[in-house]
């Protein structure tokens, strides 16, 4: 009995030319995809050969603080003391254990206590009767021959009294020989006596500027006979010295 293939039985059989040609076609898709690959991993190597890599993640602003860092105030562990610099480095900053308290000027600062102080003179006038604590005057009050621990500086009564420089009122007094005496210490030793003086206008304890107004001058009972003048009086460290030399009034 002859065996004859029926026309079903053919087609079920695949075809070999098929499979050759998709064999083809996927070594030509995996060839292209292999040389595709090569092209790719040589141009990322040239480029990261001329460029520095970039880190995406952990980026550097300009105040210091990383991208992903929470800046927590002062519990934080940002430097305040460092910038960070283009070229990666930190550029260093002043912190306050490195700030040093370096004058402005090698000059030294002139000292206050050592300044010299200019004196003005209470009233205008020419000084009529000149201190002396160790030669005799003559007083025409008393007709004598007497020591006068002050000097005199002719004016009217009435004239205003100021002051020779700051200082402050240590006591106001009425003398029966000076009249009312107004003492001012003026620091620096120098404690002036005002007599005989009116219409006062201080009281103890003021503080006082240099040509503040003391009163007005009035007669002296110990000497009502000299010409109408100023009394006063000047004690360096606590003893009687020339006002002209002591105050420099010329």
């Amino acid at each position: 009995m002859e065996y004859k293939e029926s026309y079903s039985d053919r087609r079920k059989k695949p075809n070999s030319s098929l499979y050759i040609i998709l064999a083809v076609v996927l070594l030509a898709i995996g060839g292209v995809s292999w040389f595709a690959m090569s092209r790719i991993a040589d141009d990322g190597n040239n480029s990261s050969a001329n460029n520095p890599p970039v880190v995406s993640d952990n980026r550097q602003y300009d105040d210091g603080i990383s991208e992903g860092d929470e800046y927590e105030g002062n519990g934080s562990s940002y430097n305040e003391g460092t910038v960070p610099s283009p070229n990666g480095g930190n550029n260093s900053m002043p912190t306050e254990d490195k700030v040093t308290n370096e004058p402005y000027s090698s000059e030294k600062s002139e000292n206050i206590e050592n300044t010299p102080v200019v004196y003005s003179m209470p009233v205008e006038g020419k000084i009529i009767k000149d201190f002396s604590d160790t030669t005799l005057q003559y007083s025409k009050t008393f007709s004598d021959m007497r020591l006068h621990t002050g000097v005199d500086i002719a004016c009217k009564e009435g004239t205003s009294v100021s002051a020779c420089s700051d200082g402050t009122v240590i006591e106001i007094e009425l003398n029966t020989s000076m009249g009312n005496v107004v003492t001012i210490d003026h620091k620096n030793g120098i404690i002036a006596k005002y007599a005989s003086i009116n219409n006062i206008t201080v009281e103890k304890g003021s503080s006082i500027k240099a040509g503040d107004i003391i009163g007005t001058v009035s007669a002296i009972p110990s000497e009502c006979n000299d010409e109408a003048h100023l009394h006063l009086e000047v004690y360096k460290n606590e003893k009687a010295v020339d006002p002209v030399s002591a105050l420099g009034f010329k």
